[in-house]
């Protein structure tokens, strides 16, 4: 039998300011063999660990201020409280250490120049950075949904199962809400599944913005559904594709991957991308660009497509 040092694996995690310890036995090695991989951000469709032991930092999990600090000292301890996936300029020369960083990608996202009294809702906001954006812009009103809790994530039933109670009941949004405070901004985030989006609850939008979600979802479509029925005039999607995917319709191509790994249920080519959007509701795509981009300090590699659909 092997002894105990052999037979466990260890990984040391960040993650939404929570300082994780990971430990796996060699039988559940498979699991946690990802997190070495990309970014965390790319696993909040699925939390893919053994068993978990915080040590996070004392600031992680401390209350909020209820007015943001202005000593550069306290502004930063709060930043330093988080651990980031969005790279934002919270002012005064302080902005978050985010593994990706849109800023200089933004011209190519195409968003409107103003948004001067437009309602505008953000899905999957995770540290917010588009939804902040949106309100940089003039939108009267903007909503930013997320989940709670990764037991409210789309998991494959085998991951589930891997997963114990205190794993899948860790708080998300301490991102959000120190950009939030920071920045005195208004926007407002709702705690709601894409699922479970519903007008009648929140209204409709001007404009709805979904991005890097849909291949981490097991149902894509009813996703787009959900969007579709809460947009009065047009959504921006955008989403990792495959160019080696690509194929005209009928016969437009997508690969199952189950999210097993990386909680990326699907690979989609950019064909089936523009017509599962026009399939879930809306009347007309347009492809608004094409570009690479990746990780901090790693290759720009990942092919990243923009899609603006009109209802």
């Amino acid at each position: 039998m092997a002894n105990k040092e052999t037979s466990m694996a260890h990984h040391a995690l960040a993650w939404r300011g929570l300082k994780l310890q990971l430990t796996a036995n060699r039988q559940a090695a498979e699991v946690s063999a990802c997190l070495s991989g990309r970014p965390w951000r790319w696993l909040t469709r699925g939390r893919q660990v053994a068993e978990v032991q915080r040590s996070a930092p004392r600031t992680a999990n401390a209350p909020l201020p209820d007015v943001a600090p202005t000593s550069p000292v306290e502004r930063q301890a709060l930043v330093d409280s988080v651990t980031w996936y969005h790279s934002i300029d919270l002012g005064e020369g302080l902005v978050t250490p985010g593994q990706f960083d849109h800023r200089p990608l933004l011209p190519q996202y195409r968003l409107p120049e103003q948004l001067d009294g437009q309602r505008v809702l953000d899905v999957a906001t995770f540290d917010g950075y588009w939804a902040f954006e949106f309100e940089r812009r003039g939108a009267a009103e903007v909503v930013a949904l997320d989940l709670d809790r990764p037991a409210e994530l789309d998991l494959p039933h085998s991951v589930r199962q891997k997963l114990q109670p205190e794993q899948l009941d860790v708080c998300f949004g301490r991102g959000f809400d120190v950009a939030r405070l920071l920045l005195n901004s208004r926007v407002r985030r709702v705690p709601l599944s894409v699922y479970s989006l519903d007008s009648k609850v929140l209204g409709m939008f001007d404009l709805v913005h979904v991005g890097d979600l849909l291949s981490h979802l097991a149902n894509p479509i009813l996703a787009l559904q959900r969007v579709a029925a809460m947009c009065r005039d047009q959504a921006l999607v955008s989403e990792v594709y495959f160019p080696e995917l690509e194929h005209p319709w009928p016969g437009c191509r997508v690969v199952y991957l189950g999210g097993q790994h990386d909680a990326t249920w699907w690979r989609l080519g950019l064909d089936a991308l523009r017509q599962m959007t026009l399939d879930a509701g809306f009347r007309r795509v347009e492809l608004l660009g094409r570009f690479k981009y990746g990780q901090r300090g790693m290759p720009q590699n990942m092919n990243h497509a923009v899609l603006r659909a009109w209802k």
